[in-house]
């Protein structure tokens, strides 16, 4: 069973509206196919081929990082909940994300993971400080920075390994809502060989679904570039790393609403457990290329 991401405002109204959007969640099996969605792996002989470049598709974003600042009229720092600072404390995890954590330097944006004492605003103490960007609302109530249906998510990147952590690169509704929720790459620092897809529907009387795919004769997806990819259409969801096809979905329950784009190094929580001696830090989730293409 894998836990999902829900969220809770620092706010006693934040954590009221949560607790009733996420009341009766339910998750199968990884690799499971409830309700009327198709899940194909790679290799399956009906797995539709790769999906070429769509001429008709907008280039809305295309960012090499380029700089020395990260692009404020795209990115935030933290989710629309922050308070100076945010984590996603259901999750128990160990982080409190803060701006200082993320920077761009010789054509690379870096999301850097620390041991801290952090005292946060939500009244809980955090021992790790981490970085994350989102193109979403950055606060309640304002309109995302980038949101988009449908289109071509590519992301090149270089995770870190070691135990506790837990770099993460998602979709989130625009509406604030905790679902649908698109998972495209989720990775824990000590198996840093499998990757882990994930949808979760918007319905919460449907179950979630994943994949797993394990990289071949030993492969890890930390020390070397990599790029993960989504190819999202109507009622389709393709997944792919490094130009292979590892995962589809076909189905109603394929998110058909505006989404934005997030991506973070988690440390601790119920999901990649607590980092221990073997764990170095600062730990660097590295990120050299982001496009997103909209088809038009």
């Amino acid at each position: 069973m894998r836990p999902r991401r829900v969220f809770r405002w620092g706010t006693v109204a934040g954590l009221l509206i949560f607790g009733l959007l996420l009341a009766g969640s339910s998750f199968p099996p990884i690799g499971t196919s409830p309700g009327n969605v198709q899940v194909r792996s790679a290799g399956d002989p009906e797995v539709e081929s790769q999906p070429g470049a769509n001429s008709k598709q907008e280039i809305l974003l295309d960012d090499g990082f380029d700089g020395t600042t990260l692009e404020a009229s795209t990115w935030n720092t933290c989710h629309w909940w922050q308070d100076r600072g945010c984590t996603i404390a259901t999750n128990n995890e160990l982080e409190w994300y803060l701006p200082q954590q993320v920077k761009v330097f010789d054509g690379t944006l870096h999301m850097a993971a620390e041991r801290s004492e952090i005292s946060a605003s939500n009244g809980s103490d955090y021992p790790f400080a981490s970085g994350m960007v989102t193109t979403g609302p950055p606060a309640h109530d304002m309109p995302s920075k980038l949101e988009f249906t449908y289109g071509k998510v590519e992301v090149r990147f270089q995770i870190p390994s070691g135990r506790g952590l837990w770099p993460a690169i998602w979709l989130l509704p625009a509406s604030e809502d905790s679902r649908p929720e698109i998972d495209m790459l989720e990775v824990t620092g000590d198996a840093t060989g499998r990757l882990m897809m994930h949808l979760h529907p918007k319905s919460r009387s449907e179950p979630s679904i994943g994949k797993d795919y394990v990289l071949p004769e030993g492969g890890s997806l930390a020390g070397s570039w990599h790029t993960i990819s989504l190819d999202w259409s109507p009622n389709k969801l393709t997944y792919l790393l490094d130009g292979k096809q590892v995962w589809q979905v076909v189905g109603e329950q394929v998110p058909d609403e505006p989404m934005y784009l997030v991506m973070n190094l988690a440390v601790g929580g119920d999901y990649p457990g607590s980092p221990d001696e073997s764990t170095t830090f600062p730990a660097v989730f590295k990120i050299d290329r982001v496009r997103i293409l909209s088809n038009s």
